[in-house]
């Protein structure tokens, strides 16, 4: 299940790749990557202590995975429209299409790309003090560990690997919250997906905080007994009646606690990606 729902985000975000860049955003060809995708900027005045704000971006990657070398062109906008170009990257494979990016030139450049799960993400800080981390739309953690305590009794059960994603709207400062493989022992399903819809963020130093009440969900379930997961079926009775979680961008951690509906609270935390070598 986990395997199919990592290929369904991969092809789906490669199929957003595809239609939001240039006529071509991605060309291969003898090891070589060019690719154009849509970005979010989170930026951070390192001199006044002020968060700037979000904004929507794109970057250009090139990316020669035979010669380790990488080419990155990264826009910003802290009042005034600004490019940043870096020509002389190092892409080190840590394991198979998943690079680490760094620059000779400047210590203070961060990156990776991660074409398994169609992930990237740069981390910069500009001469006037800004610090930008530029992601993909999607933030997500692929393994976290999780304590669902049910309202009606002592039981809790314990969890590892949920699943979580934060789909970030700059201009609206509201989130999709997506919770994937989650099981809820009481009531006997396993929950491949509760979407909660626009959940309020807060921008932080390091990242976002999310907290908001009765949260609209949309949740995709089998019965726990269904071994072959056929028969999924959708239910709107498992709204975040509270929801509250921290995304911390600089350290790729994060926490979150919500309450399923009237049955159950959901605790969490985890920092697991980009850890390349727990997946």
């Amino acid at each position: 299940m986990k395997k199919l729902l990592l290929l369904i985000v991969v092809l789906g975000t490669l199929a957003t790749v595809v239609s939001c860049g240039d006529d071509e955003p991605i060309k291969r060809g003898n090891g070589v990557f060019t690719v154009n995708t849509p970005m979010v900027n989170h930026m951070y005045n390192t001199v006044t202590g002020e968060v700037v704000g979000l904004g929507d971006t794109h970057n250009k990657l090139v990316i020669d995975t035979a010669r380790h070398t990488a080419q990155l062109e990264l826009a910003y906008n802290d009042g005034s429209s600004h490019t940043v170009t870096y020509n002389d990257l190092v892409a080190t494979a840590k394991r198979q299409g998943f690079y680490e990016l760094r620059s000779p030139s400047d210590a203070g450049f961060s990156g990776y790309v991660d074409f398994n799960e169609a992930s990237m993400r740069y981390r910069y800080t500009t001469a006037g003090g800004v610090r930008v981390i530029s992601t993909t739309p999607e933030v997500f953690f692929l393994k976290t560990q999780d304590t669902i305590a049910y309202l009606d009794t002592t039981a809790t059960t314990l969890m590892e690997n949920v699943m979580y994603q934060f789909n970030v709207n700059p201009s609206t400062l509201t989130a999709i919250v997506k919770v994937m493989e989650i099981t809820h022992a009481k009531d006997l399903r396993y929950f491949h997906t509760i979407t909660g819809y626009s959940v309020p963020v807060k921008l932080t130093a390091t990242g976002y905080d999310l907290e908001g009440r009765n949260i609209t969900t949309t949740a995709h379930y089998v019965a726990w007994v269904d071994s072959t997961g056929s028969n999924f079926k959708t239910t709107n009775a498992y709204p975040f009646k509270t929801f509250k979680a921290t995304v911390d961008l600089i350290n790729d951690r994060m926490s979150a606690r919500f309450m399923m509906g009237d049955s159950a609270i959901v605790t969490a935390s985890g920092r697991t990606y980009p850890d390349y070598s727990s997946y």
